[in-house]
């Protein structure tokens, strides 16, 4: 009686997974070439950052019944509210709700030579601007995000 021994191959084959390895690699450097510059994350994360501090004043106005400023500079933004609640200073800075010690700004923009549209945007004690609807960039130039705090009712918006 002869005996044949069916070999069943399985597996891949050497060419096969030196292949993937290489797919593997090229994908690896592409997509670590597109999340190599990391300027445009720190801006929108500092863009977010600052609309949130918009939005928290407007709250913190309504909460506490006394006016909220941001105060925007090309180098960041500044909370600030009126002293006593009968004086339109500004002279108290908030604290940031995370600390509680700190004042809640924020000075460093990324880099990249991002700058932010400088101004004031006061609340009132119903969380309303009394100020026209104005539109605040943050940009370098080539790309550019903005938000726009309308009038009357203080809704902030981003555009």
């Amino acid at each position: 009686m002869i005996v044949v021994k069916n070999y069943h191959n399985s597996g891949f084959s050497l060419i096969e997974l030196l292949a993937v390895v290489i797919l593997l690699g090229i994908l690896g450097v592409v997509a670590l070439g597109r999340f190599g510059n990391t300027d445009i994350f720190a801006a929108r994360g500092f863009f977010d950052d600052t609309v949130s501090a918009v939005r928290f004043a407007q709250k913190l106005a309504i909460s506490s019944g006394c006016d909220v400023r941001v105060i925007t500079t090309a180098a960041g933004y500044e909370l600030r509210q009126s002293s006593g609640c009968t004086v339109d200073d500004f002279a108290n800075p908030v604290a940031n709700p995370a600390r509680r010690t700190s004042p809640y700004q924020n000075a460093e923009p990324p880099p990249g030579g991002y700058i932010l549209s400088s101004g004031n945007i006061t609340f009132n004690a119903r969380g309303e601007r009394e100020e026209a609807t104005s539109d605040f960039t943050f940009s370098d130039g080539a790309t550019t995000f903005t938000f726009r705090v309308h009038a009357g009712t203080g809704l902030v918006e981003k555009i």
